[in-house]
Parts: structure tokens; C-alpha cells; sequence
């Protein structure tokens, strides 16, 4: 027993300096787990934090959540692991100190600035307000994630997600077929198509069942397809195609062709690309028939999927409909910018507290849903330069580091992700988004993707050998 105790302290040393043990891989002679409790646990808190903010989910009920007035588990659980990973530091010091990290570091220290000024302005509770603004601190995560990708705990946080994301697709393809709102924070309504077509439109997400079949495509697109994943590949896709959202389907359209025409590029084989094309075929053909075969009233949602892009042209031709719409906030946006130019309006009480009047509701929406007009009106023409410095460093820092890496794993696919996304924002989406900083700043996914970036800057531009890797399973 002794000499089985010794040699796993042993094995845990070697893995240990090639940084396999801090991954929480198996060790290839003990077979022993040994990832640190410690990880796990920093792990949990951010699952829970997510879990909790994402209020669609409904898995237990919502007063559940809620410790006292307004403030919920997951806001405790955000500030806990946020200051237990400032005192951290020295463990991720040289991913606090990365070159990569500093446009982050003042976009914070400027939402700080900004929420100073907004309290004194509008003459409210400091404590109520700080926690009312819960979506904006939840850019603090980036700092837990750094410590999470220090100790190599990402891949436990993935398998945490996992479960809960095929449960709330699940749920949210029952709802969107029945009209029966089977968790208690979703929010159903009828909407009208062309043709008298009638669908149900449901508030709320699903729980980052889009970033599994993204992942999953990207993975067959680097290996090759496992018709074993094509039913859970179907089930992530399926409630984004029932949401009836154009910008979601569009999204998903380019995202699929970026991964295909990325990975021809890297590999420079016109091979490649036709077996990536074979591979979106044949899971295309598996998707219509399944979802002729199994999805109730199938020619009705087919009839209604062509209506709603039907609906999108003739919005787009026009200028009525949701574009329409958008259009008149963003110029309502820019002249609420035209009253303080340099700082905005700052966090005005209209973002937490019901909109009194018609104009309190223009803007209030177009704060979400309008991107650049937002940040330009919120916090001004500074608030608007770091969006868009973080827009081209990133988008430019993702592209110098995609050419440089050899090694694919999960890594490497968030920091695809995230040029798509960045890309989507800037360009694509250029009318409503252009940045994918918005007036809650960064946001739980985006913090996920800047700190990958950082740990992936660190070990290829920065050359920090220390920094552990996390490999795909």
C-alpha cells in the first residue's frame, strides 16, 4: 500500500510539470482522477451563476432563487467567486498582466466610473442599484474564468452545462409545439405570418444548446461525422428553428460555412472542403427527415418558416415590420446620445425600473436590441470607442492566433466562436449590432470568450510555457 501511495504521488509530479494534473486528466499510469477540489468547486459556482441568470430554465421555481427583495443566489455567487478570484491573483498573475487583457481591464474600470456618476445623478440607493444592474457586473466573470482556465477546470464546467442544456431543448421543442409554457419563467405568444399562418413565438433561450451543435459541427467538420451525435445535433438546432428568429437562422447559416471555409483554409485542401460540404449535406437531408417524420404538423411550421423570411424581405424592402421599428429607435437612441455626447446618460434608473412613459419604452428596448446606438447613447463617444477598440483588437487577435495554433481542441473552437461572433457583430449584423460590447458591457459568453483569448495569447504571443492546455476528451 505504500509503494501504491508513492507512486501516485510520483505520477502526480510528472503530470504536474507537463501540466496534465492541473487539467484534471487521468493519469496514464494510476488511472486517478486528480483534479483539486478547489477547481470543481470554482466550477460549480460559475454553472450555478448561469443556471440561476438564466431564468427560462424554470427547474425550480423562481422564488426559490431569491435571498432577499431583489437579490438571487446567483448575484451572491457572482460577487463570492469574483472576489475570491481577486485574491487569486497570483495564481493567473500572468493572465491579469496580459497585453491581451488591458482594453477589458479599463471597459471595466469606465462601467465602475459610469456607475458612480449615474448613482450621484439620479439620486439612488447605491447598495439596491448595484445589485439591481446584475446583468452589467456579470462581466466580472472573467476574472473567475481566468482562474478556472489557469487550473484547467473548463472542460468540468462543459459537462456541468451538458445535462441542463438537453433538458431545457427538450422543454423549450414541447413548449414551442404546444403552446404550453412547461417551465414557469417562459413566456409564450401567438404571432401572425403572411398567409394567415399563425406559430408560437417564445420568450427566453435555451440553456447554450447552440454552442453544442456548433461544436459538434466543428467536430466533424476536424474529424469526421458520427451519425451516433446527428439526434443531438437536431435536438440543439431544432428550438432556434422554431423560434422563428431571422437573425438566429442567419447566424447559424453563416457560422456553419465559417467553420467549413476556416478549416479548408487552415488545412489548404480542396478535399477537405467537399467532405465538409458531404458532411453538412448528410446532416441536413437527416434533419428535414426527421423533422417531417417525428415533428407534428411539419408542413404548417414549413409553410410558416417560409413566411417569416417571406415577412423579412418585404420588412427589408419596405422598412416596416421589426426593421422598421429598429430604424426609428436607433434614431431615437442618437438623439438622446445628442444630450451628453461625451459620457451619455449614463446607467439611467429606466434599465431596472418599468418605463413610465411611451419614450421611456423605445429607448428601453433599443438598449437591447440595438448594440452600437445603445453604447453611443448610455455611455457616450468614450464608451463608444473601447466597444469599438475591443471589436478590431479581438477580431485581429483571434485571426493572428488561429493561423499560430496546431493544436485542436475546445480552446481553440471558443476562439473560432468568437471571431465568428465578432465578425457577425461588425459586419453582418452591422444595422442593429456593430459591436459586441453592449450596455451591459460584456456579458457571461463574451467574458468566456476574452478570457480563452487571453490564455491562448499568453501561450503563443506570450510565451508563457507554464500555462496549461486543456485538451478535448
Amino acid at each position: 500500500m505504500l509503494r501504491v501511495a508513492q507512486h501516485k504521488r510520483i505520477g502526480y509530479r510528472i503530470n504536474a510539470r507537463k501540466g496534465s494534473g492541473r487539467n484534471g486528466h487521468f493519469d496514464d499510469r494510476t488511472r486517478v482522477n486528480i483534479m483539486p477540489f478547489k477547481t470543481k468547486a470554482l466550477a460549480w459556482c460559475i454553472f450555478l451563476i448561469l443556471f440561476v441568470e438564466n431564468g427560462t430554465l424554470g427547474l425550480l421555481p423562481r422564488e426559490f432563487y431569491f435571498v432577499y427583495r431583489n437579490v438571487r443566489i446567483s448575484d451572491i455567487l457572482l460577487y463570492g467567486v469574483s472576489i475570491y478570484s481577486f485574491a487569486c491573483t497570483k495564481e493567473y498573475l500572468e493572465l491579469y498582466k496580459s497585453k491581451a487583457f488591458i482594453i477589458v481591464k479599463y471597459l471595466l474600470l469606465y462601467m465602475c466610473f459610469q456607475f458612480i456618476i449615474s448613482v450621484i445623478l439620479y439620486k439612488v440607493d447605491v447598495l439596491e442599484y448595484f445589485f439591481r444592474l446584475k446583468a452589467l457586473w456579470m462581466s466580472l466573470l472573467v476574472f473567475p474564468y481566468l482562474l478556472l482556465l489557469k487550473r484547467g477546470g473548463l472542460l468540468y464546467l462543459i459537462k456541468l452545462i451538458l445535462p441542463v442544456a438537453i433538458i431545457s431543448n427538450v422543454f423549450y421543442i414541447l413548449s414551442a409545439l404546444t403552446g404550453v409554457a412547461l417551465l414557469p419563467d417562459m413566456g409564450i405568444v401567438k404571432q401572425d405570418l403572411p398567409g394567415g399562418l399563425q406559430v408560437y413565438r417564445i420568450s427566453g433561450g435555451t440553456f447554450y444548446g447552440e454552442f453544442f451543435f456548433l461544436g459538434l459541427i466543428f467536430n466533424w467538420n476536424e474529424t469526421k461525422l458520427k451519425l451516433t451525435q446527428v439526434p443531438l445535433a437536431i435536438l440543439f438546432i431544432l428550438p432556434h428553428i422554431l423560434a422563428f428568429g431571422r437573425n438566429a437562422w442567419v447566424f447559424f447559416a453563416f457560422a456553419v460555412v465559417f467553420i467549413i471555409l476556416w478549416n479548408s483554409f487552415r488545412k489548404r485542401d480542396f478535399r477537405t472542403l467537399f467532405r465538409q460540404v458531404v458532411v453538412i449535406a448528410v446532416f441536413g437531408l437527416a434533419f428535414i427527415t426527421i423533422f417531417n417524420k417525428f415533428i407534428p404538423q411539419s408542413d404548417k411550421l414549413t409553410e410558416a418558416i417560409e413566411a417569416r423570411v417571406q415577412q423579412g424581405q418585404e420588412d427589408v424592402k419596405y422598412g416596416e415590420g421589426t426593421l422598421g421599428t429598429r430604424l426609428a429607435n436607433i434614431t431615437a437612441l442618437l438623439q438622446l446620445w445628442s444630450e451628453n455626447p461625451v459620457f451619455g446618460i449614463g446607467m439611467h434608473p429606466l434599465w431596472v425600473i418599468k418605463p413610465l412613459t411611451a419614450q421611456e419604452s423605445i429607448y428601453t428596448w433599443g438598449f437591447s436590441d440595438i448594440k452600437w446606438a445603445g453604447v453611443l447613447a448610455a455611455y457616450g463617444l468614450v464608451g463608444f470607442l473601447f466597444a469599438v477598440a475591443f471589436q478590431l483588437f479581438y477580431t485581429i487577435t483571434s485571426f493572428r492566433l488561429l493561423r499560430r495554433i496546431r493544436e485542436i481542441n475546445v480552446h481553440y473552437f471558443l476562439l473560432l466562436l468568437f471571431l465568428i461572433i465578432l465578425i457577425f457583430d461588425s459586419v453582418v449584423n452591422y444595422v442593429y449590432i456593430l459591436t459586441t460590447i453592449t450596455t451591459y458591457a460584456l456579458g457571461a459568453v463574451t467574458a468566456l470568450y476574452v478570457a480563452n483569448l487571453i490564455f491562448l495569447y499568453e501561450q503563443y504571443i506570450g510565451h508563457n510555457e507554464n500555462l496549461n492546455n486543456a485538451k478535448i476528451p
